[in-house]
């Protein structure tokens, strides 16, 4: 009788009891991996369906009573987060501006949360930033709970400026004996290159439309031009304006006839700034540790917090998209880097978020959070008509929020959108174009490095580095200057409502704070996130405070990978090995390396 029934008896034969033992081996080590994937799978059912148990059934955490929040902004605060997989192995899953706005909006309405504590040495937010979280933190105050801001100095030797203007928000403010207040007004120092590149052989050859369209004039300049003096000076006058009329407001002791030359006049030390009445308390941090402990309240970060309390959106309840556009705009996908001048707004990665929000049946507004010092024209204006077919077709109002940055490109994204708030630190306008190229026709002549090239049609190598533009270049090159120019003045003063007159002395390439934007009728409203929040909840019929659900969703670590094999310069690399075989691409590449030739992955002429 056979040892295992499930198979025939083993033959006398040698080379046939060989066989089947080879044949019985191989069943069960295919049943062997039948039952492992098969237990493999319902794990994995088994862990989807306690998530969305979980999703279905959880409910926001409940903090002791007493609770108090700490708020530490030291390291850099981004509008958005990295949904890319190099993006989040190199920043993590850093906080963001809304995620503060929001939780401290939640920690004012809750009953068990009964004061914020602020503590820094230092910050890196932008003055817009300072004024959303200013807008928070005061929110926090009328709900009747207790606010107090730690810092052993608000600068040293000035620099405390945006520092003490966040901290005038607070109830109550203190600083370390022998500490100072920073407020030393503001400068702005730009070097100016244009000497030094000559004396290396490179020539700068740079337009713009018009005076006031100074982005490259410090490769093109030798000094600050009068007009961009002008329009510097005007918006640190609006910056200072601005704080000067908000700290008067928040620390109604000072004398508001001297608050501006306060402002400009210091440093202080921190014995002449209790006297002055800019701060309430000179005291080290372990009197406020030791107050803290006597109340025996509990300390729960304002991030943590924040994630904690975020509320679970239920099946079929009415939201708000919440869109970041971050970074400087260009065709393909979006790049997170941090700010908005590290990272890249991506044509494609934007509109796949506001399809699939405007496709949402739960979505019934978009608020897009703008932050971008521009970029490309054409992208902007496919940008800005995106949002203006979306809206159309959803029939959804679409909000926009400027953030710290909001300019040429950024801003004509804007004109999309049904209405448009801004902080009044923003910087935003710019409505202008400049463009050009560095020929580093003298540099090669000095190295002894000889270019030659082939041209077919009088324009083609219009932007090679090795010559600059010829006549007929020129002429074009202006021609193209000046219809981007117009085009995008008559977009404007047509969404805006303009004149010709009027469109001609605003646009110029000139730069405005948010204030002067609301006061030139170039934006719709100052104010931030919550502002607009609120706006999209009024233009869509919500009851306010709408949930708000940020897109597109983050992604899962595996997710971000997957993303990445995908993308184009994966695609690339995956044909280029599928064409020539690994290793003889990679012998390839170092031939082509040993030889001077840097066309490692890309060959220009593939282009044509």
């Amino acid at each position: 009788m056979p040892v295992f029934p499930d198979f025939p008896a083993p033959s006398s034969s040698v080379w046939g009891k060989q066989h089947l033992e080879k044949k019985s081996f191989f069943k069960r080590v295919i049943k062997f991996f039948t039952l492992f994937f098969c237990f493999i799978g319902l794990l994995f059912s088994l862990a989807v369906g306690l998530r969305v148990y979980s999703l279905t059934t959880s409910s926001p955490a409940v903090f002791k009573s007493g609770t108090v929040l700490r708020l530490n902004l030291e390291n850099e605060l981004f509008e958005t987060r990295p949904n890319d997989f190099i993006g989040s192995l190199t920043f993590g899953n850093p906080p963001t501006v809304v995620d503060v706005i929001l939780g401290l909006n939640r920690a004012a309405k809750d009953p068990n949360v009964s004061g914020l504590v602020a503590y820094m040495t230092k910050t890196s937010l932008s003055l817009t930033q300072i004024q959303e979280i200013r807008a928070a933190v005061k929110t926090f105050n009328k709900a009747g709970k207790r606010t107090v801001f730690y810092a052993p100095t608000i600068g040293e030797l000035g620099g405390g400026l945006g520092m003490y203007y966040l901290a005038s928000a607070f109830d109550e403010i203190r600083i370390q004996p022998g500490g100072e207040v920073g407020l030393a007004g503001v400068a702005i120092e730009t070097p100016y290159l244009k000497k030094a590149l000559l004396k290396w052989g490179i020539q700068p050859s740079f337009d713009a439309r018009y005076e006031y369209k100074t982005g490259a004039d410090s490769l093109n300049a030798e000094k600050m031009s009068e007009p961009e003096k002008e329009n510097l000076t005007n918006i640190l006058n609006s910056f200072l304006d601005t704080m000067a009329i908000d700290i008067a407001q928040d620390r109604p002791a000072l004398n508001k006839a001297e608050i501006r030359q306060i402002l400009e006049n210091g440093p202080y030390f921190a014995d002449q700034a209790l006297k002055m009445k800019l701060i309430d308390k000179v005291e080290y941090a372990d009197v406020l540790e030791t107050e803290l402990k006597e109340r025996q309240a509990e300390i729960v970060d304002v991030f943590d917090y924040s994630m904690a309390t975020a509320p679970v959106i239920k099946h079929k309840e009415a939201v708000i998209a919440y869109i970041p556009a971050v970074g400087i705009i260009q065709f393909g996908e979006s790049l997170f880097g941090g700010d908005s001048y590290r990272s890249i707004l991506g044509f494609s990665s934007f509109s796949s978020s506001l399809r699939e929000a405007a496709d949402d049946e739960q979505v019934k507004a978009i608020v897009i959070r703008l932050d971008s010092p521009g970029g490309g024209y054409t992208p902007s204006d496919a940008m800005r008509r995106e949002i203006e077919y979306v809206k159309t077709v959803s029939q959804k109002p679409i909000i926009c929020s400027m953030g710290s940055t909001a300019a040429s490109g950024g801003y004509f994204v804007s004109l999309g959108c049904d209405k448009v708030f801004a902080d009044p630190a923003t910087l935003t306008g710019s409505i202008g174009v400049f463009g050009g190229k560095l020929v580093f026709k003298d540099l090669l002549k000095k190295l002894d490095i000889t270019v030659s090239s082939l041209k077919m049609g009088k324009n083609a190598g219009l932007f090679s580095m090795a010559q600059d533009f010829s006549e007929e270049q020129k002429k074009f090159f202006n021609d193209s200057l000046d219809r981007v120019y117009r085009d995008f003045t008559q977009k404007v003063a047509r969404r805006r409502g303009f004149s010709e007159k009027q469109i001609d002395a605003l646009a110029r390439g000139r730069v405005f704070t948010g204030a002067q934007a609301k006061a030139n009728g170039l934006i719709d409203e100052t104010g931030g996130i919550a502002d607009s929040f609120a706006e999209a909840a009024k233009a869509a019929n919500l009851t306010t405070p709408a949930r708000v659900v940020e897109f597109p969703v983050n992604p899962t670590r595996l997710e971000m990978l997957i993303s990445l094999l995908n993308s184009d310069a994966a695609v690339y690399l995956k044909k280029s090995i599928l064409q020539y075989g690994i290793f003889p691409r990679i012998k390839l590449w170092f031939d082509k390396l040993s030889q001077g030739d840097l066309r490692l992955f890309y060959d220009g002429l593939k282009a044509f």
